[in-house]
């Protein structure tokens, strides 16, 4: 489909690394769902947006992230600054201090038309990847806002490798084709007048809300600590912002991600149904779009095997699997609980 998506029938430049096959630890057989994907008839959607809804869910997570990350006075709050700050330095034990920039505070974006709704199905997408990898301190969630509002309006082209990337799965999980026109990055929702950006209709959140990067440079020097120590911020944000599909960046971010599911069901090679924090979702799992090696790398559109090859069929899948709620399933392989369906409800 060419032009806006009208549906009616950060630089988080981490590259981290991968490996071909199976994202992190292989769901176990007995966990595994044989499950059909369901097709879509041609029956065009409507789609439309709750800005009440997610201006709550906003007001909440504010709430949240200034009792527990970033307080009113712009520091860092969150009781485990130190043992992370520390873990950078210990491991780089023999060097200067100077060589490392430890950021604290840095929040997630959460888009105004985040609550959407195709045929008043909910399609809550949330982005996770690690860190920004920035020297910036106490960045606010609206000041995120902002920063993924300015890369929106610049052309595909002139946003770096990720933010190239998340467009990419955005236009896929609306169940659109990646490409670099501006038309088909716009929405036409029942709800307003004018066009809304892709990126005012997602939510974002890293692993880590704090970089740790060789000093002048992008380079992380984050670490497995520092995502433990961050997962209780992350089950707090998808408590809130309740996504019906996780797009996950990154082979360590997945990993890092795979201690918080619970009832986890294979559906796609890349995308498995799990409880997060007692939200039932789905998951797509991916390299980041920044990988170094050719094979993975999916921050462009052309030689690109990977975006073509991995994430546009799983988000199709994605799309089709959240656009069809009431499709039968088969039964799970092994004995298991089934999980719940998804949460529609927003926060009150």
């Amino acid at each position: 489909m060419t032009g806006d998506l009208s549906i009616t029938s950060h630089h988080d430049d981490h590259r981290a690394g991968s490996r071909r096959g199976v994202l992190g630890p292989p769901i176990p057989r007995a966990a595994a769902l044989v499950e059909q994907v369901p097709t879509l008839s041609a029956t065009r959607m409507t789609l439309a947006s709750d800005t009440a809804a997610t201006a709550t869910r906003i007001e909440r997570l504010g709430q949240y992230m200034t009792e527990h990350v970033l307080g009113p006075s712009g520091s860092c709050v969150c009781r485990r600054l130190g043992s992370c700050r520390q873990s950078v330095l210990s491991v780089r034990r023999g060097t200067s201090p100077r060589t490392a920039t430890f950021a604290a505070g840095q929040l997630s974006h959460v888009g105004h038309h985040y609550d959407l709704m195709l045929d008043g199905v909910p399609m809550r997408t949330l982005v996770i990847a690690m860190e920004t990898g920035r020297a910036r301190e106490g960045v606010t969630l609206k000041q995120r806002h902002a920063e993924v509002m300015q890369s929106a309006s610049l052309a595909f082209t002139a946003r770096n490798p990720h933010m190239r990337g998340v467009t990419s799965a955005l236009r896929l999980a609306l169940g659109q084709e990646p490409g670099p026109d501006r038309a088909g990055e716009l929405l036409r929702l029942n709800s307003t007048r004018s066009p809304v950006h892709l990126f005012d209709a997602f939510a974002m959140a890293n692993m880590r809300l704090c970089s740790a990067v060789v000093s002048g440079t992008s380079k992380s020097l984050g670490n497995p600590t520092m995502s433990r120590n961050c997962a209780p911020h992350l089950v707090a944000t998808i408590k809130i912002l309740e996504p019906t599909l996780c797009i996950v960046q990154g082979v360590e971010v997945y990993k890092a991600l795979t201690t918080l599911m619970t009832r986890r069901r294979q559906v796609a090679p890349s995308l498995e149904r799990a409880r997060i924090a007692g939200v039932d979702t789905l998951v797509a799992a991916f390299t980041h779009p920044s990988a170094m090696r050719l094979t993975d790398h999916w921050g462009r559109l052309t030689s690109a095997p990977y975006l073509y090859g991995t994430v546009a069929p799983t988000l199709r899948a994605a799309h089709q699997l959240i656009a069809t709620p009431g499709v039968q399933r088969s039964k799970p392989v092994g004995p298991q609980r089934r999980p719940r369906g998804l949460n529609r409800q927003p926060p009150t």
